[in-house]
């Protein structure tokens, strides 16, 4: 492939050492190392652009760059939350950039878990019930004791991913506890999603578009910590305290252990469910499975962790697909694609 000329887009970490979602935000900082030295083996030039809170500043830098070729996207968010996702890779596109990953539409969707949920459950794709409440607003009791009569839930943030705001209290089984975990994940995300929660497997479908959508080798969490098995969740210390015991209590094995008919059922979901909510050139669905085999779609992740330590780097391995071969062909993708949508491209 010609030498390219790549601008790597990511979130600048802000927040202090000490703050809880501290290690959340500055792990895009590992895809980074790992994107550029990818980049560097296949003779590609790269710049870096951190994005910082200064929105202004971030139009003035863009402004004065010279255009590359592509735009690899790793921009997460803002201040260890999902917040500007989606509107910082929309102004690369009206800039007319080719940029690597989902597009804007599909970042800000997947970003707002209940919209998505909605979605998912018109089309007939299969997850949890539910009830969502604004970052101001109030419990429905009823809706809530009607969910609590079906079994354990969940209280976790309804925009954000990589498991914050997610820990053991998240599950709970009575209104109390219920009430008091809405409560602490409001003060600090904002609105909330009360989701029934599914006791049983927990799968990780990663899926490329390289151009065509192909499923990589299913993974799944081989839980071993405290708690009735099946209760288990993948809490913000399991996936971002290396070491801990949350971390090694969370064992995935990738290729998962399952029959091919189970395989082929959660590989359908997750393909249906990439296209969907549009997603572009790679993504990550969540899900569990009950006793009775049913499956249930968590999330659905549009531009996924790609850090080497992460799952979708380990379902890579397991296709065996080099890091720098995914790479290549994300940025190929990308610029033809762009090719493809400019006039007479």
């Amino acid at each position: 492939m010609t030498p390219l000329d790549v601008l790597l887009l990511y979130n600048e970490p802000v927040l202090a050492a000490d703050d809880p979602d501290a290690a959340s935000e500055a792990g895009v900082l590992e895809s980074v190392e790992a994107v550029t030295s990818a980049l560097a083996a296949r003779g590609h030039r790269y710049r870096k652009l951190a994005v910082g809170p200064s929105l202004p500043e971030l139009l003035s830098r863009l402004a004065t760059l010279a255009h590359p070729d592509v735009v690899f996207n790793l921009f997460e968010g803002l201040g260890g939350v999902g917040r500007g996702e989606a509107e910082i890779t929309g102004l690369v596109e009206l800039l007319g950039l080719p940029v690597t990953g989902s597009p804007a539409e599909c970042l800000g969707l997947v970003r707002d878990k209940a919209r998505t949920k909605w979605l998912l459950a018109g089309a007939g794709l299969p997850t949890p019930h539910f009830y969502f409440t604004s970052d101001s607003g109030t419990i429905d009791r009823a809706q809530t004791e009607s969910l609590l009569e079906k079994g354990p839930v969940i209280v976790k943030p309804a925009h954000e991913d990589a498991s914050l705001g997610i820990g053991p209290e998240s599950i709970v089984t009575d209104l109390a506890s219920l009430m008091r975990q809405v409560e602490v994940v409001q003060s600090r995300y904002g609105a909330v999603l009360v989701e029934q929660f599914v006791v049983g497997r927990e799968f990780n479908a990663a899926v490329i578009a390289l151009p065509h959508p192909e499923l990589l080798p299913l993974a799944e969490i081989e839980f071993s910590g405290p708690g009735p098995q099946g209760w288990q969740i993948v809490t913000y210390d399991a996936k971002w305290a290396a070491g801990s015991a949350a971390d090694r209590a969370t064992p995935a094995r990738c290729p998962a252990n399952v029959d091919a008919a189970t395989a082929a059922r959660i590989g359908e979901i997750a393909l249906a469910a990439f296209e969907l909510v549009g997603c572009r050139d790679y993504a990550r669905v969540d899900m569990r499975m009950d006793e009775r085999g049913q499956i249930y779609i968590l999330e659905i992740n549009g531009n996924p962790d790609i850090g080497p330590s992460a799952g979708f780097a380990r379902a890579l391995r397991a296709a065996g697909m080099t890091y720098e071969d995914f790479v290549e062909r994300l940025v190929k993708t990308a610029v033809d694609r762009g090719k493809a949508d400019r006039p007479n491209g």
